[in-house]
């Protein structure tokens, strides 16, 4: 460990610079490309954007699996370069000597060719081993996991689901050893191209004979460089939860103290973060420079001192202050940006609505008639509901596409009749007074809440629907409540066809992931997970007319901090707790919210309560 700590206290500077440049350098070509790609791609398929299901087809299509290879090899190929100008630094570090950052990244550039031929030829040799593991994973998933329901198997994790996980294990144990021994062999191949000047194929034979009999002493060194990695790694982390703490007990009520303890949190944030990723990536290099001084030296030697007496060492003067100050200005310019951010994005007095997910389904069964009289005694605005085709036409409320999970019964929703459906018992598992709760209708649902609240109407597709959404149409129209529903989907076909059917009807998409612009889908609405919900996004979709729902928030901070992002709606299990914190919203200064919508970039607090699954 010394001998690591010591060269990066004594290059931290010149480290900090190379990993600035090279950051920067990502993102300067990766951010317009990944755009670029990604709207392309899009557009192909006919649609402003694709959402959940579509992604994965997408991304397994030709043209999705291109640009996938395209951004990850530009991104691996940086990272290379990166490694390659830390690699110089490391390797004159061993000499107690120190080369210029331009200097190392000037070389490393030269060498770029070469650089990308390894990291190339590095990459297939991995994925010789990557491809049959995940093929094997794959292949175990689908023997053992492919009956009934997901959900069922992450909640319940019956025998089946553990012989998965501990085979999981073990082919995941043999990934490492195989892979890490092959890896081991392949250590000294960077100083070999860069210091030594060996071809990248020449490099992995020559690797391989010099680490021949002392793997031992490889991962001795590369394990010291972990620990350390690991134990920085912990510093942001610790800084989020400290100021966690801090700023949500502080109290602050002063506006302006307030925007400027969120922008220096910012600022320390982001420099440790900085920080920690450039020393990780620079220890890494020590430690193979470390090696290779110790298995190659006469090649060390040689090529190092050349690069040496080419570039000349640097001054002992204080050049690196210009690019120092350089950065903490570009930090402090955004650690004030962030601050600005976050104040206008506090939108101070917005109605949201709270939907009762699945009914109220923190407080009765999901699903359920008795969820859903909860949800109205609770004063939620939407009842959110899922629905289904039986095997005999009748549409029927029920998320999973058996009852494994909520009754440990294997029935496909659509292999039962609505009498076979009825017979189960769905409440006792969530508590033994609702053992009477059994699968109800749609018309059922819409007779529960006529009057009292507006449904939401979720779209299942397990792949065997027939005429979802026809049927859900006249069911919805025999009841005379067109008004009072709105309907939405993760899959955008279906809700295409029931705007064809219906265009004047209200209708939404769920998405947990996206690519493309979602604001351009034509739909009335957009129900999205927290991770998606950005300013920008709100704020984007409201321009183009749409409404925003965030699922699933089960949490009061949460609650309040999305009331105040200028969502138009809260999908919860808890409607009774979302109309408490909306109602002491409604009462707090600016400032108090600003604590509040900024809270989660310090921390999401942890719900002590165990919800039965986080899907929509």
């Amino acid at each position: 460990m010394p001998g690591l700590i010591a060269p990066l206290r004594a290059n931290w500077r010149r480290i900090v610079v190379i990993h600035l440049f090279f950051t920067l350098l990502g993102v300067a070509l990766l951010t317009p490309l990944f755009g670029f790609l990604v709207r392309s791609a899009v557009a192909m398929t006919g649609s402003a954007a694709v959402a959940d299901q579509d992604i994965a087809l997408l991304l397994l299509s030709p043209l999705g699996l291109t640009v996938a290879i395209t951004l990850v090899a530009i991104f691996l190929a940086i990272s290379a370069l990166e490694l390659g100008a830390l690699q110089m630094l490391a390797c004159a570090a061993q000499r107690d000597s120190t080369v210029p950052a331009t200097a190392a990244i000037q070389h490393t550039l030269r060498n770029a060719p070469s650089l990308l031929r390894l990291t190339l030829s590095l990459t297939l040799r991995v994925l010789v081993y990557l491809v049959p593991y995940l093929l094997l994973i794959g292949a175990v998933a689908w023997w053992l996991l492919a009956d009934h329901d997901i959900n069922y198997y992450l909640s319940r994790r019956p025998p089946e689901f553990v012989v998965a996980l501990v085979v999981g294990v073990v082919l995941t144990a043999a990934l490492l050893v195989l892979l890490g021994r092959r890896l081991l062999d392949w250590s000294l191949v960077l100083p070999l191209v860069l210091v030594a000047g060996e071809s990248p194929r020449a490099a992995f034979a020559a690797s391989e004979a010099i680490t021949r009999g002392k793997r031992g002493m490889c991962l001795r060194t590369l394990l010291s460089w972990l620990l350390l990695a690991v134990s920085l790694s912990l510093v942001p982390l610790l800084f989020l939860a400290v100021t966690n703490a801090g700023l949500i007990g502080a109290g602050v009520s002063h506006l302006p103290t307030l925007v400027a303890l969120l922008g220096l949190a910012a600022l320390v944030w982001t420099l440790l973060n900085v920080l920690v990723a450039a020393i990780n990536m620079a220890g890494f290099t020590m430690a193979v420079a470390r090696l290779f001084a110790q298995l190659a030296p006469s090649a060390q030697q040689q090529d190092v001192a050349t690069l040496l007496a080419a570039t000349g060492a640097e001054p002992t003067g204080r050049r690196w202050l210009p690019g120092t100050a350089l950065l903490l200005a570009g930090l402090a310019v955004f650690s004030v940006g962030a601050g600005l951010l976050l104040l206008r994005g506090v939108d101070i007095n917005r109605d949201v609505a709270v939907v009762a997910h699945r009914g109220a389904a923190g407080a009765a069964p999901e699903n359920t008639l008795a969820a859903v009289r909860q949800a109205l005694d609770d004063g939620a605005d939407w009842v959110e509901i899922d629905v289904q085709e039986t095997r005999d036409g009748e549409v029927v409320v029920v998320h999973d596409s058996d009852f494994m999970k909520l009754a440990g019964n294997p029935l496909k929703v659509w292999e039962g009749d609505l009498a076979s459906v009825q017979q189960i018992d769905i409440g006792s598992w969530f508590d033994p007074r609702f053992s009477a709760e059994r699968v109800p209708k749609l018309a059922e649902v819409l007779e529960t809440v006529r009057g009292r609240s507006r449904l939401l109407i979720e779209l299942k597709y397990y792949g065997h629907d027939e005429a979802l959404e026809q049927r859900v149409v006249d069911i919805v129209e025999a009841a005379n409540m067109t008004d009072e529903v709105a309907v939405m989907s993760l899959k955008l076909s279906g809700v295409e066809k029931l705007q064809a059917i219906r265009p004047q009807w209200t209708a939404g998409v769920l998405a947990a992931k996206s690519i493309g612009d979602l604001s351009r889908v034509d739909v009335d609405f957009l129900a999205v997970n927290q991770g998606m919900a950005t300013t920008a996004f709100v704020r984007r979709a409201h321009k183009a007319g749409k409404q925003v729902f965030v699922w699933t928030v089960n949490d009061g901070l949460s609650m309040a901090k999305w009331a105040t992002r200028g969502v138009d709606g809260v999908i919860t299990d808890e409607p009774a707790l979302a109309r408490e914190v909306l109602a002491q919203l409604a009462e707090l200064s600016a400032p108090e919210r600003l604590v509040l919508s900024a809270a989660l970039f310090f921390g999401k607090p942890q719900v002590a309560k165990r919800y039965r699954d986080d899907s929509p």
